[in-house]
């Protein structure tokens, strides 16, 4: 079905239809639900500056908007520059996210004195593989985002602590992370490919919803479980008497609890 643009120029065409549903919209479901993954991010980001979490969290929570939109950007249009913007942030996203959880992982003091010699190297690591990634694309892109994943999930586990009141969100991060990426993300690698290059019928187009819309709901809400934790954890390090609550937030219309850090104590 033709649409409004007419040539794909991404390196990746995901297993949905294109302009199945609407002339303007390419991959309609994927498009959709990748505004589930904005709305995560605004989410946290309205609780950080309201509960003063501090300015990791901020980068964090629009490292997480800019990569929804960036997704909208991508399935919506199928075009080279939407990609960019999809995949690039998932890549300084994610070392935003190790950042924090190293630093969880210190004491105070090796905090203050490590954290930002931490932030320069990532940064620099972050720096090199955007270069490596305008030149090589996509296979480099997902080699190296779940490398880091894997690193984040391995610095969390290190750092778990048995009686944490969050510790159940660590976890969930994890198995929400895992289960979209081996349940979701690799099957629809393995049965249906990039339809650029694999011309092969697939049963998965069939489907009323991709498999890769499912994948954005646990990419939504993985990263959500993760920064619960990864707050609470820093909270309790400064001695600001974290607590959790649950919340049923108006930015997914009330439809859902969801876990909140609020602090007792100011300083």
């Amino acid at each position: 079905m033709p649409g409004l643009f007419t040539k794909v120029t991404s390196d990746y065409d995901w297993c949905e239809a294109n302009y199945a549903v609407t002339f303007y919209i390419a991959e309609f479901w994927n498009t959709l639900s990748s505004i589930f993954i904005v709305l995560a991010g605004v989410f946290f980001f309205r609780r950080t500056t309201k509960h003063q979490y501090g300015l990791r969290f901020h980068l964090a929570s629009l490292g997480v908007i800019v990569i929804g939109v960036g997704s909208v950007a991508f399935h919506g249009t199928l075009q080279k520059w939407g990609q960019v913007l999809d995949e690039v942030p998932m890549l300084w996203s994610s070392l935003i996210f190790l950042w924090i959880g190293l630093c969880n992982a210190m004491d105070n003091a090796t905090e203050a004195r490590y954290s930002t010699t931490a932030a320069l190297c990532l940064s620099a690591l972050g720096g090199l593989s955007t270069l490596i990634y305008f030149r090589d694309g996509f296979t480099f892109f997902i080699i190296t985002y779940i490398i880091t994943v894997a690193s984040i999930f391995g610095v969390t586990l290190y750092q778990l602590r048995a009686e944490s009141p969050a510790r159940s969100y660590a976890i969930w991060s994890i198995a929400l992370y895992a289960g979209g990426f081996f349940c979701l993300w690799i099957p629809e690698q393995l049965l249906c490919g990039n339809r650029l290059v694999d011309t092969h019928d697939s049963g998965l187009l069939r489907l009323p919803i991709p498999f890769h819309a499912f994948f954005h709901l646990t990419s939504s809400a993985g990263p959500v479980c993760c920064l619960i934790y990864m707050t609470f954890e820093h909270l309790e390090a400064r001695g600001k008497g974290p607590v959790l609550v649950r919340e049923r937030p108006s930015e997914f219309c009330c439809l859902i609890d969801v876990g909140v850090v609020k602090c007792e104590k100011t300083v």
